[in-house]
Order: structure tokens, then sequence, then C-alpha cells
């Protein structure tokens, strides 16, 4: 079974590989941010909580939320703590009757990462936002922009992966890594439906034709890998989209290749700081939060 999985995922990778589509997301693939992003507290341990967010300077790394973390530990009221390095925003939840948002800011600026309120929560405001993300994270993982992730769509992908049973430690490495790539794919299909890119039925047909031309078998290959042609005609479909957008509103005529991935590494790192991300699940969660040091703050 093992080996007729590996030759089944190396059959899957050539499809993939004869699209000619995942050029353009492999150039970005790069800069990608692991492990931060902006996530709703869990709550503060009390019931009266209040949640606050913050715009932070002089983020860099893991070191600096470690830091931040530490200076609002020591401080009654505050509960959870969470920072984006991504867009140098943090998330603090706190008792109101102990303690003030602008308290939590004073001490966040003190330790050397200047910090301004963005936006308050009064606890029945917080307590409301809760319930509803309590609700969507019934059905859904996460909330990439305006886009919705499906519990059902990820786990299919995980199920593609694995092919089988695999232990904990496995499984959260692949939770991770299905994520990472699950992300950076939401959020050009963001930025694309923002522009309104569309690609015609009759556009996509051409595109799988030239795709059957260049490949004996493809439709056997396409229904192995994933499931129907139905399958991979939304995917195939997703990925013109991606390109065309990219094309269209990130090179804008431009030719020289180096130009090209320079524009695009800075256009994506702008879509990771503009476009909110917010994880409903708990594991999900887990498996994102992986800080790490560095030596810009001396850990």
């Amino acid at each position: 079974d093992y080996y007729a999985r590996s030759r089944l995922n190396r059959r899957g990778e050539e499809v993939n590989k004869s699209l000619k589509l995942f050029v353009t997301l492999g150039i970005v693939a790069a800069a990608l941010v692991a492990g931060t992003w902006l996530l709703i507290p869990s709550g503060s341990g009390t019931a009266n909580a209040a949640l606050a967010e913050y715009q932070i300077e002089k983020l860099t790394c893991g070191s600096c939320v470690s830091n931040i973390e530490s200076a609002l530990s020591s401080l009654d009221g505050v509960g959870s703590v969470e920072v984006n390095l991504t867009s140098n925003r943090g998330r603090v939840t706190y008792d109101p009757a102990e303690i003030d948002s602008s308290a939590i800011e004073a001490a966040i600026t003190k330790a050397g990462y200047p910090a301004r309120v963005r936006l308050q929560l009064d606890p029945l405001e917080y307590d409301a936002l809760q319930r509803e993300q309590a609700q969507l994270g019934q059905k859904y993982l996460a909330r990439i922009g305006d886009r919705l992730l499906a519990r059902s769509d990820f786990e299919q992908i995980v199920q593609q992966r694995t092919g089988g049973d695999v232990s904990p430690d496995q499984q959260s490495q692949i939770w991770q890594a299905v994520w990472k790539d699950v992300l950076q794919r939401e959020l050009l299909l963001s930025a694309a439906e923002k522009n309104r890119v569309v690609i015609q039925d009759g556009e996509v047909d051409a595109k799988l034709d030239e795709l059957r031309q260049g490949r004996q078998g493809l439709d056997q290959l396409v229904v192995q890998r994933y499931g129907s042609m139905d399958n991979f005609r939304t995917r195939l479909r997703e990925d013109m989209i991606i390109n065309r957008n990219i094309e269209d509103h990130v090179y804008a005529g431009v030719d020289d290749p180096r130009q090209q991935q320079s524009q695009l590494q800075a256009w994506y790192a702008d879509l990771q700081k503009e476009t909110e991300v917010i994880i409903f699940d708990p594991q999900l969660k887990a498996v994102g939060q992986s800080g790490s040091g560095c030596a810009c703050c001396n850990s």
C-alpha cells in the first residue's frame, strides 16, 4: 500500500507540473512567514473579558513576541496575548475592572515596541464575537480575508496527502504543511476576487484540451489525484484566476523575470499584512504557533 500510494503521489505531482501554472505560486512560496497569524484569543480566564487590538512597531521575530508576553505577564487583569509578526498587530484580552487598554499599550511601548490601540471590544462585544466564531468553527477551520476555509475541504487535502493512518507527530506536521499551502492559495484567490478576475468556461476547456494533448492518460491521472474531473476543473480554474490576477495586476507589463519576482514578493508581503487571518480550530491554531528566537533580540 505504501508503494502504491508513493506511485500515485508521483503521478499526481506530474499532473501538477504539466499544468505549468504552479511556477508563479512557487515564486511567492518563499515569502510565507510560518507560524505567525492573527488569531482571536481564546479568552482571558474571566467572564468579564474585553479585547484590545494594537498596532505595534519594531517587531522582527519570535523573540519580540516573547518580550511583549513577558512584559504583560506581570500585569494584573491581562489574559491572553497573541502577536502577528506579519501584520505587526497584537490582540490582548483583559479584565477592564483591573486594567485598561491604555495601560497595556504603555507596557508594550515601554518594552521597546511602540504600540497604539487600533480597536477595542467591551465584554459584551467580545462575548458576541467569540460566540459567532464558535458557531463558525463547527463547519469552518479559519477565515482568510472574506474566504471561509471549510473543515471538509481541508480534511480532504490532508487525506489525499496521507492516504491512511499516521502518527500524532506526523499528523501535526501534515496539518502544518497543508495549512501553509492552503493559506497561500486562499490569500491569492482573495486578492483575485477583489480585482474581480474572471475565467470563462471556454478558457478552462481550452486549457484542459491543451493539457490532454501534452499528456496521455491525463483523465485517469486526474481522477486518481483529485477524485473527479469536476474537482480538477475547479482547481484548474482557480489556478488560472490566480495567474491572470498576477499577470494583469502585479506584473503589469513587466517582462524581466527578476523584476517580476521582486514585484511579486513585495506585493505578496503587502497582501499578507492587509489580509486578516482568523483561525477557529484549536488543533490548527496549535500547529500554526511555532515561534522562534533570533539574534536581533539576543535570544
